[in-house]
């Protein structure tokens, strides 16, 4: 198992040393160098993220302003793979670093950096834990599926942070977002099981039902980042107006409104009253097991005050292709 090294190609003196304090260590390392004349760079690269067991990232201005180094850090947080931050600019702060490695323990000591890079290879090849099911589907995205895995993600991430009361910190996020990540993968996939064509885009589009819908910013964007869109409606009346000329793969209503304390139910009875089919999911500030009961029992798919709960509920849900 080696260490791929992310790092910025306006960095090679930062890269050398890191380079010589492995082969010091006698830590195997793919080496760029290595990268064949002729053939596709990102195909190359590609590659080496799945083979690789871990991965140091070189962290400099540049290398925070480059879109690979951001590709390859997704690649592998999204694939479960270690990431070791080696500091390699010291103005820079944690909070500077990418969402989905802030609040890791970086290191400024390239000795360090190479003794627990020693560490993580001995012990990956001594269990084989890695996910190598996980490491090829990330390791096929392009550079922008993986963008939009870490947004998603993050976006998840804060969302729970935000229903859960804790303080939305870049540690707290960061490190949210690293269980999210599995979540999202599954979203994609389940996106990716539903057709593309014109005429079927309503198997990735979701009418969501609330008169303030800034609450819900985070939870949508982690839905778009898998590739849904939204139709949103303020009220009850708005929404059945939107059904009345469009279908949707899924609906996503608040309970409590301006028009009324339970308008969830009453928006749920109107949908039902003549659609049968469309799934329908309360989002409100409850999980309770007597509120989830009374709504699935009143004819919706579920109901609860947790995005991660709400986010899987609804990817489970999602039709694919060949389903009416």
């Amino acid at each position: 198992m080696a260490v791929f090294i992310s790092h910025s190609f306006e960095n090679k003196p930062e890269l050398d040393n890191i380079v010589d304090a492995l082969v010091l260590a006698q830590v195997p390392y793919w080496n760029p160098t290595d990268v064949k004349p002729g053939s596709s760079l990102r195909d190359q690269l590609r590659q080496a993220v799945e083979q690789c067991s871990l991965c140091i990232f070189v962290a400099t201005h540049r290398a925070l302003e480059s879109s690979w180094c951001g590709a390859e850090l997704g690649a592998f947080w999204g694939a479960g793979k270690p990431v070791i931050v080696y500091l390699a600019d010291s103005s820079l702060a944690d909070e500077d670093l990418p969402p989905i490695v802030q609040g890791d323990v970086w290191e400024r000591r390239i000795s360090r950096v190479a003794a627990r890079a020693k560490e993580l290879v001995t012990q990956s090849g001594e269990a084989s834990v890695i996910s190598m099911s996980g490491a090829a589907h990330v390791g096929n995205m392009t550079i922008d599926q993986l963008e939009r895995l870490i947004v998603g993600a993050v976006s998840l991430a804060a969302a729970q942070g935000k229903t859960e009361s804790r303080d939305a910190t870049s540690e707290t996020i960061g490190q949210a977002a690293k269980g999210a990540a599995g979540r999202m993968l599954e979203g994609i996939r389940a996106t990716e099981r539903a057709t593309t064509a014109p005429t079927d885009g309503w198997r990735r589009r979701i009418l969501w039902v609330d008169d303030r819908p800034d609450n819900n910013t985070n939870e949508r964007r982690a839905f778009e980042a898998m590739g849904i869109t939204f139709a949103l409606a303020r009220s009850t009346q708005e929404a059945l107006a939107i059904l009345s000329k469009e279908r949707f793969s899924a609906i996503i209503s608040d309970m409590g409104r301006r028009e009324g304390p339970r308008e969830g139910y009453v928006l749920l009875d109107a949908v039902r009253a003549t659609d049968q089919r469309t799934p329908f999911f309360i989002y409100a500030g409850s999980s309770a097991p007597e509120h989830k009961r009374e709504a699935v029992e009143r004819g919706a798919q579920g109901s609860t005050s947790r995005p991660q709960e709400l986010f899987d509920m609804v990817v489970q849900a999602l039709p694919e292709d060949g389903v009416a």
